[in-house]
């Protein structure tokens, strides 16, 4: 569970911090999340929260054995805004509210965040070189979508646009946002935008249908 868990952390960590490139609206609260479910902090989404947690130690006990069968999961998009509220607060980097995730279907997803950018500056040592966020001042609404491809035990993220309180970001800037706000201590260099991962716990793929994936291993 533990591999699982940090692939997950560091997915879900990311998508807020893309969003802080410009990636995910609380509008990863379920980025349509919807602001009930994912605001709300009892009732159903926790009781979806718990339910993903059953599902992904479903899929770490059945990815341990090689099998012959393939097993299908499905994940509602309700059950990952719920496990980001409720499991995954610690793991948000500080500057980043309200991180929500959409699932569109055709691969495509969103995410959403509010980004407090005086928490974020103060949270990060100066980088070397031009600092675009140094720039701004107070909260405001990112967003980020694109497509999540894999195959064979492999996947990538194909970034669609994203934005920073309506205004589009380039492309590099979001990249390099990424890599600073994904630096942690499993992953010492950050995350890069463009690179390949392996899926964790025997994991072939994952179907992106609308409101929900279907992780198949």
């Amino acid at each position: 569970m533990r591999h699982l868990s940090r692939r997950l952390r560091d997915a879900l960590r990311a998508a807020p911090i893309l969003l802080l490139g410009g990636v995910l609206t609380p509008g990863v609260g379920h980025i349509a999340v919807h602001a009930g479910t994912v605001a709300g902090e009892g009732g159903q989404s926790r009781d979806e929260a718990d339910a993903l947690q059953r599902k992904l130690e479903a899929i770490v006990r059945f990815g341990a054995i090689p099998r012959l069968e393939t097993l299908a999961t499905p994940i509602a998009e309700g059950e990952v805004n719920a496990y980001l509220i409720h499991h995954l607060t610690g793991d948000i980097p500080p500057g980043i509210a309200s991180p929500a995730v959409r699932i569109l279907g055709d691969q495509r997803v969103s995410a959403t965040a509010t980004l407090d950018l005086d928490a974020l500056n103060a949270s990060r040592p100066p980088a070397d070189g031009f600092d675009p966020l140094r720039l701004l001042k107070g909260q405001l609404p990112a967003k980020v979508s694109g497509r999540l491809v894999t195959e064979n035990g492999a996947g990538r993220f194909e970034l669609d646009s994203a934005e920073l309180a309506g205004i589009p970001l380039p492309r590099m800037i979001v990249s390099q946002l990424v890599t600073r706000y994904s630096i942690s201590e499993d992953q010492p260099q950050g995350i890069s935008l463009d690179d390949p991962f392996d899926l964790p716990a025997s994991i072939r793929e994952i179907r992106v249908e609308p409101g929900q994936v279907i992780v198949v291993q």
